[in-house]
């Protein structure tokens, strides 16, 4: 961080005088403002003793005394996620989330006053921490929130989870590109910038992250990163899932796990009926692909297979929904669904069908988190695979710590989580960043009234029904392309002005 000056000059008391503070000045462990760092009323799901317990375990403490301890660095990524929306125009950049932090502790009575580590300073300990202690501070806050008495959480006795997929723009560096990779496979629809794959099994009515997976969008799908998601799941979960993921096996190793499943099947699949229910459902076999291919080559041929196929034994609902807007003529769209709850009197069609539509609150989810909480558009600042996952880690469980925030508000008011603004919860989260740093117990209790009090003062209405179409309006674009390969110029030019000498 210090700079050495080329020019050798003797030693004076002027320039002892003169010389700014230096930013290694060693201060006693309790008068150092990086013990001091909080993430406010976040603070109380990522607690100090948590973080110490993780870097201890992952042993990626510091070797010697430093301005930031691992503790102090863990909190700086955690924050860097937190406010990465604060601004329209970008992410704030590392000084300014760590000004944030440490504003009012680095004049409090007691403290040193030190000077904030360069951001060189600031990339330089997010590379000495790595990613280990963010990965296991998230598998210790991750998991379920909601209770039996949590509204829109349970049904037929079950737990509502969904998993889906998504993905993570990164910056376009050639040490992402080579880990990551992009989609599409050609130059003219291959992604702008690298991407990560993003798997997530949420909770459906606190959009709580029971457990996440990542990897390369270029070498792993979402079922690939699914069988990683296998093992959060419980015998008490119903878990929901789109059209892309029935499949043989797949299914196969998610009912292993005792949780029963609901998931969307295509239009083209084949289920042969074996017993039609008073509801409307019937029974059938989720055939194995060896069976599929033989059945499929008897029906070309004309042919009836005598013997029964084999498979898992499975329940198919058939339903259709009208949409009727309020402009427009009205829409009607046909939903099959597979499911491993055979007893139609337990687990009526139309119930049933009315419970697979609260798969929509992970498409909510993934909405508060990357539009809402990182920005829409935005993508991560890191520019080196390891300090990517580092802070993909951070961004899921500072998610999940305002999820845990947005459900404990709910349960105080008597109300459902959906109707918390998770948008008021950012902005009063960030606020209190600042506001706590040097609070005490009493006024951090106090505070913690106040944001409640905040946040059920400004409750969204009830659900509704909505419907939005997947469109996007193109932006006009009157400039050249610019390929992957092709160079880019070079930004540097000498401009010369010459006047014009108008003619007497």
């Amino acid at each position: 961080m210090d700079t050495q000056c080329a020019i050798v000059r003797m030693p004076s008391a002027i320039a002892k005088v003169s010389r700014p503070p230096s930013n290694r000045l060693v201060a006693p462990l309790d008068r150092r403002f990086g013990e001091r760092i909080r993430l406010g009323v976040l603070t109380e799901e990522i607690s100090p003793e948590l973080i110490d317990e993780v870097v201890e375990l992952t042993g990626c403490g510091e070797r010697r005394r430093r301005l930031m301890p691992a503790r102090a660095v863990v909190y700086f990524v955690l924050a860097l996620c937190l406010f990465s929306s604060a601004d329209s125009a970008g992410p704030p950049g590392y000084r300014s989330v760590l000004r944030t932090l440490t504003e009012k502790l680095r004049h409090l009575p007691g403290l040193c006053v030190q000077r904030l580590p360069t951001s060189s300073a600031l990339t330089r300990a997010r590379q000495r921490l790595g990613d280990k202690p963010l990965q296991a501070l998230f598998e210790r806050r991750c998991g379920t929130l909601a209770t039996p008495l949590t509204p829109g959480t349970f049904a037929f006795g079950l737990r509502l989870v969904a998993w889906d997929g998504t993905a993570l723009d990164v910056p376009d560096t050639p040490a992402n590109a080579a880990e990551f990779g992009f989609t599409g496979k050609d130059s003219v629809n291959q992604s702008g910038h690298p991407q990560v794959r993003l798997m997530a099994l949420t909770e459906c009515g606190t959009h709580a992250l029971v457990d996440a997976a990542f990897d390369a969008v270029a070498k792993f799908s979402e079922h690939k990163l699914a069988r990683r998601l296998l093992a959060s799941l419980r015998p008490d979960m119903l878990l929901l899932a789109d059209r892309n993921f029935a499949g043989h096996q797949l299914w196969g190793l998610a009912r292993a796990t005792g949780a029963h499943l609901a998931w969307r099947i295509k239009k083209n699949l084949v289920f042969v009926p074996l017993r039609v229910l008073s509801d409307g459902s019937y029974l059938s076999i989720m055939r194995t692909p060896a069976e599929n291919i033989r059945h499929g080559q008897a029906r070309a041929a004309g042919r009836t297979l005598a013997e029964p196929p084999q498979g898992h034994l499975v329940r198919i609902i058939e339903y259709t929904v009208t949409v009727r807007p309020q402009a427009g003529p009205p829409r009607t769209e046909t939903f099959r669904l597979v499911t491993s709850l055979l007893d139609h009197r337990l687990a009526p069609a139309h119930q049933l069908a009315t419970a697979y539509h609260q798969r929509w609150e992970i498409e909510n989810g993934f909405a508060e988190l990357k539009n809402r909480l990182r920005g829409a558009g935005f993508i991560l600042r890191s520019k080196a695979p390891e300090l990517v996952c580092q802070e993909i880690y951070a961004l899921l469980t500072v998610y999940q710590a305002l999820c845990a925030l947005q459900t404990r508000t709910a349960e105080h008011g008597g109300t459902d989580p959906d109707r918390i603004s998770f948008t008021v919860t950012v902005q009063v989260a960030r606020l209190a960043v600042a506001a706590q740093a040097a609070a005490d117990a009493i006024t951090l209790a106090a505070a913690h009234r106040e944001i409640t009090t905040e946040l059920l003062a400004a409750l969204l209405p009830p659900r509704r029904n909505r419907q939005c179409q997947r469109i996007k309006k193109p932006s006009k674009n009157t400039f050249e392309v610019r390929k992957r390969d092709q160079p880019r110029t070079p930004s540097n030019v000498r401009y010369t002005l010459k006047v014009t000498k108008h003619p007497t």
